[in-house]
């Protein structure tokens, strides 16, 4: 293991969203993203992988300090000393995407261990919607109910925004609800999103909850660069 535990400066750039814990690491060349205590960032270790970059997702405690980390060759990105804008943007989407997707789903007692599966998938296929997708569902086997409630919210808050996600899973409660008899549905629409998300991966389990939430809002509940703006 590498010595991660001071992350090195900010990209000259202001991150999209107002969580102090949010933003942008390293350069452009090599991009970092920080969401919540996760962090992604690449690095270029030609020692290692001569034909791509090198890939690490740090998980740090609540004074900054590194708790886990997984490492290894990134082969959905090639090294390149000649890079256009485009390579640079894939670079930056893609740590990006991942810091979110993982954001709510190391294991208080694991950190990443179980999350491996699904970061080894990533690190060789990408982070195009569909694959992200398989990634997603990887992650929401192995994380725990609380994990998949936390994420599924904080993507139904970034595709529709936070009043409008509320309003949308009225609906979905309610129809399912009606699915299971459940009368509670005025008490349950009231609590707020994450207890509505939370009735949801009750009801339909946390392995099908993500793809029911799919359907039933017709939005992507992954992240993806679109919904980011990156």
């Amino acid at each position: 293991m590498r010595n991660d535990q001071k992350l090195r400066p900010a990209i000259s750039r202001s991150a999209p969203r107002s969580d102090l814990l949010d933003g942008w690491l390293g350069t452009r060349e090599l991009p970092g993203y920080r969401a919540g205590n996760v962090v992604a960032r690449l690095a270029d270790l030609p020692q290692i992988d001569a034909q791509h970059l090198y890939f690490d997702l740090l998980l740090l405690d609540s004074n900054g300090e590194l708790r886990d980390n997984h490492s290894g060759p990134c082969h959905a990105l090639a090294r390149g000393h000649s890079l256009d804008a485009q390579s640079l943007d894939e670079r930056s989407r893609f740590v990006r995407v991942v810091a979110e997707l993982v954001r709510h789903a190391p294991s208080q007692d694991r950190g990443l261990a179980p999350m491996g599966q699904a970061l080894n998938f990533i690190r060789e296929r990408g982070v195009e919607t569909d694959r992200i997708v398989l990634a997603a569902q990887l992650l929401d086997d192995v994380c725990s109910e609380r994990a998949v409630v936390a994420s599924l919210a904080h993507m139904l808050d970034l595709s529709l925004g936070q009043e409008e996600a509320p309003r949308t899973m009225c609906e979905v409660v309610a129809k399912l609800c009606g699915e299971s008899a459940n009368p509670d549905i005025q008490l349950i629409n009231s609590a707020g999103l994450t207890e509505q998300v939370s009735y949801v991966v009750r009801t339909v389990g946390k392995t099908r909850a993500r793809r029911y939430l799919r359907e039933a809002t017709d939005f992507q509940i992954v992240p993806t660069p679109a919904m980011l703006g990156v």
